[in-house]
């Protein structure tokens, strides 16, 4: 099992190079945690955008021009369509974003003759290290980035994507916990009903090999004490590997406030599309984009990028 992001880095390197195309590198922290993927044998950069642009970014920082594949485009638009081909055609194996926005990427991926769509929902799946109680893991989040407020049908496909980068992270039967205001079911609640319906879908094996449960509030999802004082009892309680969030506002601000409040890194990979897209944050630094890849890396060699 990777515990860490260290060993995720060991891990992908082991099963790298990956072909990863990075759509508008036109600032500093996308060209430097592709060029440190690439010497860390994770990655073989595709750098897609205005080529003089580029060409500037990596002088400035002492990189070799013929360090990478370079394609000029000035435009966002086709610039990731260029991208997107380029993966449907199996020319790239992962699309990072640089300084494209994410409804621009995905947009891209979705739309023509050659996308990436599978018919499996697209999800936001981001991970951290987590040593509360002394546990030595990782957790994963989802959606922080893509669904805004998901029905229940598009929390099941949430889950199941979710599941499927815990299995490709080792975690053979994940608890998932299906998080809310309050751990009771409250009618006037919607996400307390939904996370009660979810957890009745899934036992029934909607989703194999994890044990899904809900609601519960934060605390006594991730904190045994917690469980005990309120006395929540499920196998989910007080050990979840996987968070789901009720919407994206939930999952765009838990994951920004382990950033800037908890000091965390995040590595963040969209699932269900044809490869990994990673839509690491424009603010995020080297290291934190750098994981991304990596993960991006692990589900493309595993083939559980489209669930």
């Amino acid at each position: 099992m990777i515990r860490d992001f260290r060993t995720l880095m060991e891990e992908a390197a082991s099963r790298g190079p990956r072909k990863v195309a990075v759509i508008l590198p036109h600032e500093t922290a996308s060209v430097e945690a592709i060029n440190e993927a690439q010497a860390e044998g994770l990655a073989e950069g595709i750098l897609i955008g205005q080529s003089s642009l580029v060409e500037s970014l990596l002088r400035q920082l002492n990189i070799p021009l013929n360090r990478f594949e370079i394609h000029n485009e000035k435009d966002a638009d086709r610039a990731a369509e260029y991208g997107v081909r380029l993966a449907a055609l199996g020319g790239a194996d992962i699309l990072l974003k640089g300084s494209i926005s994410t409804n621009k990427l995905l947009g891209a991926a979705l739309r023509g003759p050659q996308n990436l769509r599978t018919g499996n929902l697209l999800s936001d799946v981001f991970i951290f290290e987590d040593s509360r109680e002394g546990r030595r893991a990782i957790t994963l989040a989802s959606d922080g980035g893509v669904n805004v407020a998901p029905g229940l049908k598009e929390k099941i496909g949430i889950i199941k994507n979710a599941v499927a980068v815990a299995h490709a992270l080792g975690i053979g039967v994940p608890k998932v916990a299906i998080l809310s205001g309050v751990e009771k079911v409250q009618p006037e609640v919607q996400s307390t009903v939904d996370a009660l319906a979810l957890a009745k879908i899934c036992s029934y094996g909607e989703i194999p090999d994890c044990i899904v449960d809900g609601p519960f509030a934060l605390d006594n999802a991730i904190s045994l004490e917690a469980a005990q004082i309120k006395k929540v009892e499920s196998p989910v309680a007080g050990s979840a590997d996987i968070l789901i969030l009720p919407d994206l506002e939930a999952g765009n601000i838990f994951g920004k406030a382990l950033v800037y409040y908890g000091g965390k890194d995040l590595a963040h990979v969209i699932v269900g599309a044809k490869v990994p897209i990673l839509i690491s944050s424009r603010s995020d630094p080297p290291a934190a984009r750098l994981a991304s890849i990596a993960l991006g890396v692990l589900l493309s060699s595993s083939g559980r990028e489209a669930v």
